[in-house]
Parts: C-alpha cells; sequence; structure tokens
C-alpha cells in the first residue's frame, strides 16, 4: 500500500573517534540549482584515456547506486568471480555415537544468497546443511544451536542510515547469518473500528507491539505507520496511524535480529532430517568447545560471487552489495566488521593509477551499496575503475552484469545508445556510470553525476541520455 508514509523513530547516535567527515568541494550550481559532473574518455593507442568531454570529473559528488561498480569491483578483485561463502556446523562436545553431547555451532560466512537467489527460497541451503548432519550419523543434540556472532562483530550498518531507510528491504543491514535478505514478511491492516489497533500478522517467534490506531477515512492516503525493529531481539515495535478506508499490505520488514531467525529455520530444517535438538537457539560470541575438540559436520558453499553480481548491478539490491563490504571485511581486513570492508573497497579505487588522468582517484565511503548520502566519489574515480576493470580478467564478469538499455534498473530510464551501465537514484541525486558502446573495441568509460537536483528524475535521465548520444557521435569521428 504506497499511500501510507513509513517512518521508523532513529535514536540519537553518539560518534567518536570517526574521521571529520568529507564535503564535496565547493561549486556553483548550474540555472536549474543542481550540481553536475561527468567525464566521458576511451583508452588511446599509449593506454592513456583521451578525455571527449568532462565537467568537474575530479570533484565530490554523492554517487548514490553507481557506488555499487566499486563495491563489485573491489570484491572481484580481491576475492575474484569464483568465490563462494562457507556456512559450517561444528560440534562442540563429545560425539557417541548417533548423538553429539553438546552444542551444534553454525560458523556463519556472510553467505547472502539464502532466499531469492533459490527457486525455493532459504529452504533449499538450510536442508542441505541438515542432510550432512544426518549422514554423519547425528540423530540427537544434547545442546543448543549456537550462532557464531563474533565473526562479525560491530555496527553492520553506516551510522547515519536511519528513518525510511533501515527497517525495510531496501536498507536492512547486512548480516553474517541471515535467510530471505535479512527481512521478515508483516502484513497490516486498518482495525475492526475507529480507535482500535491496526491489525499486525508476523512471523512465528517474532514479536509485535502494536502501538498503532485506526483513524477515520478522511486521513486516507494520509496515514502514517512505523516499524521500528529492536535489534539484537525477537522484537518488532508498529505505531502511527492507520486509515480505515486503506486495504492491508505486506512489508518486508528488516529482521530484528536476522542470526536467531537463521537459526530457528536452521532447527527445523534439522529436525525435518530427523536431528533432534535438545536445547535453544542462542547466539555466543565466543562459543564453548565443550568436551571434545570442534568437529565439521557440515559444509555449505554457496554459488560463485559472479552469479551474484547481476542482483547488484543490474536489479541493484542494495542488501547484497553491503554483503559484499561484509565479506571483504572478513576476507581482507580479517575483523569481519562491515566498517572496514568499507575501508577496503574505498582504498582499491583511491589507489588506482590515474590513466593518464590528472584528477586523482579519490572515494569517500561510508557503506557498499550507495544508500548513505555521505558518500562521496569523484566521476574520475569511477571511470578510472571502470578502465581497471577492463583490463581484469575479471572485467568481463562485471561488465556483463551491468544493466542494459530497457533491462533492470534501466528499464525506467529513456531510449539509450548502446550501453552497460550503472544506475544511481536517491532523493535530489540521479547518476549513470559504465561503458558506451561495451562491444567496441574502443568503448568510451563514462560516469555522469546530477547532485542536489530540484527537478523531476525523468529529466535529469533525458539529460544524461542526451549526452551518451553527443559521446557517441564524438567517439565515431
Amino acid at each position: 500500500m504506497t499511500s501510507l508514509r513509513l517512518f521508523v523513530l532513529i535514536g540519537l547516535v553518539v560518534l567518536t573517534g570517526l574521521p571529520a567527515p568529507r564535503t564535496a568541494v565547493a561549486q556553483p550550481a548550474d540555472a536549474d540549482g543542481a550540481y553536475r559532473g561527468y567525464l566521458a574518455a576511451r583508452l588511446g593507442e599509449g593506454g592513456d584515456l583521451e578525455v571527449l568531454d568532462e565537467l568537474h570529473a575530479g570533484r565530490l559528488f554523492v554517487p548514490a547506486s553507481v557506488l555499487k561498480v566499486l563495491t563489485a569491483a573491489a570484491a572481484l578483485e580481491h576475492l575474484g568471480a569464483g568465490y563462494r561463502w562457507v556456512t559450517r556446523l561444528t560440534a562442540h562436545g563429545a560425539v557417541d555415537g548417533a548423538v553429539l553431547d553438546g552444542d551444534l555451532v553454525v560458523e556463519p560466512g556472510a553467505d547472502p544468497t539464502w532466499g531469492e537467489f533459490f527457486d525455493g527460497g532459504a529452504a533449499g541451503p538450510l536442508a542441505a546443511l541438515a542432510a550432512q548432519v544426518r549422514e554423519r550419523g547425528i540423530e540427537r543434540v544434547t545442546g543448543d544451536l549456537v550462532v557464531g556472532a563474533g565473526r562479525f562483530p560491530g555496527r553492520p550498518h553506516p551510522v547515519d542510515r536511519g528513518h525510511d531507510d533501515l527497517p525495510y528491504r531496501h536498507g536492512t543491514p547486512a548480516a553474517g547469518l541471515a535467510v530471505d535478505e535479512g527481512t521478515v514478511a508483516v502484513r497490516v491492516a486498518p482495525g475492526t473500528s475507529v480507535g482500535a489497533p491496526a491489525r499486525a500478522a508476523a512471523p512465528e517467534g517474532l514479536e509485535l507491539i502494536n502501538l498503532t490506531a485506526t483513524v477515520g477515512s478522511d486521513r486516507h492516503g494520509a496515514g502514517t505507520l512505523d516499524f521500528i525493529p529492536l535489534w539484537g531481539t525477537d522484537t518488532l515495535l508498529l505505531r502511527g496511524e492507520y486509515p480505515i478506508s486503506e486495504s492491508s499490505f505486506l512489508v518486508p520488514a528488516s529482521d530484528p535480529s536476522p542470526g536467531r531467525r537463521a537459526a530457528q529455520r536452521l532447527r527445523d530444517a534439522l529436525h525435518e532430517a530427523g536431528v533432534t535438538v535438545a536445547g535453544g537457539v542462542r547466539l555466543a560470541r565466543r562459543p564453548g568447545a565443550g568436551s571434545g575438540t570442534a568437529a565439521v559436520l557440515a559444509e555449505l558453499h554457496s554459488p560463485p560471487l559472479g552469479e551474484l553480481l547481476p542482483h547488484v548491478l543490474t536489479r541493484s539490491h542494495n542488501w547484497y552489495a553491503d554483503t559484499l563490504a561484509l565479506t571483504l571485511g572478513l576476507e581482507v581486513a580479517g575483523s569481519g566488521r562491515f566498517d572496514d570492508g568499507v575501508k577496503v573497497v574505498a582504498d582499491f579505487a583511491g589507489g588506482l593509477p590515474g590513466a593518464g588522468l590528472s584528477a586523482p582517484a579519490e572515494a569517500w565511503l561510508a557503506d557498499g551499496s550507495g544508500l548513505s548520502p555521505a558518500n562521496l566519489v569523484a566521476p574520475a574515480t569511477v571511470v578510472q575503475v571502470l578502465v581497471h576493470a577492463a583490463g581484469r580478467p575479471w572485467g568481463p564478469t562485471l561488465i556483463d552484469a551491468l544493466a542494459k538499455p530497457g533491462v533492470g534498473t534501466l528499464a525506467a530510464w529513456p531510449a539509450l545508445a548502446p550501453v552497460a551501465a550503472k544506475t544511481g537514484t536517491l532523493r535530489h541525486t540521479v547518476a549513470l556510470a559504465g561503458l558506451l558502446e561495451p562491444a567496441s573495441d574502443t568503448p568510451v568509460f563514462f560516469c555522469y553525476f546530477v547532485n542536489h537536483n530540484p527537478g523531476r528524475r525523468t529529466a535529469a535521465r533525458r539529460e544524461i541520455a542526451a549526452a551518451l548520444g553527443r559521446w557517441r557521435a564524438a567517439a565515431v569521428r
């Protein structure tokens, strides 16, 4: 139900020990009040970039989801297109015949694929893990099913994410262990009468604190409803007004405890496979070793990273992109922290050679998806990443995963010249970056940012489309 405005109450956050935020270089706005920066270039015979057109190419702009190009490229550079996420189940206790006398521990690997990536959702991967445990001869676990939460410490999202982003599918925090992209489905409908609470239903195991009120039809189209996850608990708080004249709707809300929910689903899958867990489900930063050695009972490898990239670059799925940053925090930074993974992306983009451009590569990042308006990137940096990708063995994987005209997020754009490109859209930001004539031996690498855009997105998209037409004509001369 799109007429309801969905907001979330976010508490004050005290920031300590963080670097001073960067801001875009001051520049005069264009006549319509917007700020623009772009670069279109192609590789010359000597390997340097031949600039076809540029404006403020070295200045910092909010990239929106164009940032996903940098995140995907950093992941391919460090991990490779064949990288697979690994989730293990280990025995923390003595195994005597069919009995594990201790805990069964989940070692999460930040596998993002346990959801819509599979036709049957998360049921397939969970059943595969459970079947392996049963095949090892285990029929009973006397202890708990424990999630090793210490592999991914710290905040799993940027500190500025909140309000109408964090509680919903497009802004769900990354997680070391999650099903259904870290969301839960909550159905909401008006109450039976004005003044009564709205009716709400959630999956089993999730407690709803319902502080809503049904209001009259005079509020039709102007109601408010807040979904407030109480992080680390099994509780979701609802508040606000729901007009009695509105129909019901289903909200994919952020799961307040995705690791626990995934483990509960795994416990059910174990039961169906013939493995009984006598205890409960709990999270532990340092699972105990019990009385025996922690033996691996099951191990599940995800599909390769390369197969995930169309979800990131064509569909622009924020959760997948942020999970890539979380993975880089584990595999490259070695800490498992989201912010350290984001730094890996920034260091990768900022450390590339200039390819003959006078503008230095620079990226000031807060997340891996581009959802945060605190991200700042120069058009020249994005072009340098694209040029670097084109020369790497994994480059075709990235380029093939970019959207084509009329496909994915480019479906909402006007007619375009042949491109493989990533869109970027936030409030007052429209962007596009990629390759023009990608099948050519000399494609044009481009990035176009429009920030502080006071007009319609369609006008900015037409502007960028017209620029692509000019650059295409200039490239064939």
